[in-house]
């Protein structure tokens, strides 16, 4: 069974025995009319245009190969993770993109394998990186500045990139390839579209969508694609597959997002009597588990929590940061995660497979962090 069709069993199976088709009609026409939902779809198909441009011209091999001289694994992780500081939507299938050929063919690893790597190393900034969503809304939440919250979050980022690198050395071990020769001037060059939007959004205070398109826009003048080139870009960028996959995860967002099912959640935890550590890890987990997105568990689960992680009015950082890494940790584990579903899509991987991967590093860096929370003075 492919991506697109295990989203939709998933998603059918949720929705039928509990939303109508009223419902389900206002959730396509929330998206049809939604900017916020309409760009989602521009943002994937730039973005895998500019991939697609950059991958025709060799310029993400010199990316791979620039990564590679430290060593071939160490590129398996390390280009997702340079990717992975440009949060955009979908945006593992970019690396997953550049990572191909080094994933499937010079290192032969399973489906399953590469998209566990691309899709986890992607996503290791989440909780040390201002510029993602669920920052940028988790600040505004309870009034601080974006780069204050991740100066408390950050060690989240530690267990997942160990929990991370753990799993993927278990499932590489035998793994090898070519030794890169790269120069610095490939590495320059084969960064420079991603270093120029960077520029963009942080110096110039571009949005984020419109540097993707004027980056668009430059490297097709530069580069200078010819038919041939423009069009297998234009191939990828307009994959019907890809595309239905979006349009179910948007479906679901807006479902979940249209019921009471977070609060009620909420006062079954409280209900239990569960410690507070638990409840505080577990709204956000479930929320992004149901959502897939870092940007719901932070909108959704995080105002209800305000109350609870600033008590008396000062942010406890301990509950804040179990709260961050139970939604960041939701989200991963989500099988309508838009980067999970594009990248199994595009790397024809088992769902189940790659997620059994992805849940093992989930246990992996819950525990590290829980270890550092118990052994550390840093909160």
């Amino acid at each position: 069974m492919g991506a697109v069709e295990s989203i939709a069993l998933l998603i059918a199976s949720y929705t039928v025995f509990t939303w109508s088709w009223r419902e389900l009609a206002g959730s396509l026409a929330t998206i049809a009319t939604s900017w916020n939902d309409l760009r989602v779809f521009v943002f994937i198909f730039e973005s895998i245009l500019l991939a697609g441009l950059l991958k025709e011209k060799q310029v993400l091999d010199k990316l791979v190969n620039s990564m590679g001289i430290l060593g071939c694994r160490f590129s398996f992780a390390a280009v997702p993770a340079v990717v992975g500081l440009l949060p955009m939507p979908g945006g593992a299938l970019v690396s997953a993109i550049a990572m191909r050929k080094r994933y499937l063919e010079e290192a032969r690893l399973s489906p399953e394998a590469a998209t566990y790597i691309n899709y986890w190393f992607r996503h290791v900034w989440v909780p040390s990186w201002p510029l993602f969503q669920s920052a940028v809304i988790t600040a505004t939440i309870f009034a601080v500045d974006p780069v204050e919250l991740v100066r408390h979050t950050w060690p989240a980022s530690i267990a997942a990139i160990a929990a991370g690198g753990l799993i993927a050395y278990i499932i590489t071990r035998h793994a090898s390839c070519p030794r890169s020769r790269a120069r610095i001037q490939d590495l320059v060059a084969s960064i420079s579209p991603f270093l120029a939007i960077a520029l963009l959004v942080f110096s110039l205070g571009i949005p984020l969508l419109l540097s993707l398109t004027l980056v668009l826009a430059a490297t097709i003048t530069v580069l200078r694609p010819n038919r041939k080139e423009f069009m297998a870009a234009l191939k990828l960028a307009t994959k019907p597959r890809i595309h239905a996959v979006l349009l179910e995860a948007l479906m679901f967002k807006n479902l979940l997002l249209a019921t009471n099912a977070p609060g009620e959640l909420l006062s079954m935890l409280l209900e239990r009597e569960l410690p507070i550590e638990a409840i505080v890890y577990l709204l956000p987990f479930i929320v992004g588990l149901s959502a897939g997105g870092e940007n719901f568990f932070a909108a959704v689960a995080m105002p209800l929590l305000a109350s609870v992680i600033a008590s008396s009015g000062a942010i406890d950082w301990k509950l804040m940061i179990i709260a961050y890494t139970g939604g960041h940790m939701g989200v991963m584990a989500s099988p309508v995660h838009l980067c999970l579903a594009l990248t199994v899509e595009y790397y024809e991987a088992k769902l189940g497979k790659t997620l059994a991967y992805t849940l093992a590093s989930i246990a992996v860096a819950t525990a590290l962090l829980a270890a550092i929370l118990a052994l550390t003075r840093l909160y």
